[in-house]
């Protein structure tokens, strides 16, 4: 009698324990199918997420095409501003060319002031000799004049 009652003792020792254990394995079942229902409904949401991105294959076609169509603008455009210095230059040599055929301002003036002074040293000199015509004449006048 003493065996059974302590096989009896070990085997309710031993139920009641399997009971708890199996108790504790459903309650940590039951929170890591909440967990897992947590980690699901995250997991649908960063696809969710993702599939509002480009693929690095259509990121790399983006920036590919817009590099593209910037390096060809600015290819026209330096060729254009590379035009458009050489007509300047053309245009700056045929007006230096152009200078080298006229008098520069210093020696027009000084043309100018010779002229000038040329021209009133010869009227000056035409005053002078009407002057001295004009005297003559008067003075032929008077003698003609009394006589």
């Amino acid at each position: 009698e003493e065996r059974i009652k302590y096989v009896e003792k070990l085997l309710g020792d031993s139920a009641d324990k399997h009971a708890r254990e199996l108790q504790q394995l459903k309650e940590a079942h039951a929170r890591m199918m909440n967990s897992h229902g947590q980690h699901a409904k995250d997991l649908g949401e960063l696809k969710g997420l993702h599939a509002d991105h480009a693929t690095m294959g259509e990121r790399m076609s983006y920036l590919e095409k817009l590099l593209g169509d910037s390096a060809d603008k600015h290819a026209r455009e330096v060729q254009a501003l590379k035009d458009a210095h050489a007509s300047h230059a053309r245009d700056f040599s045929a007006m230096k060319q152009a200078q080298a055929h006229h008098a520069s301002v210093g020696e027009r003036l000084n043309y100018l002031e010779k002229l000038l002074g040329d021209s009133a040293d010869k009227h000056y000199q035409e005053i002078q000799a009407l002057k001295q015509a004009h005297d003559q004449h008067a003075d032929a006048f008077a003698k003609h004049a009394k006589e």
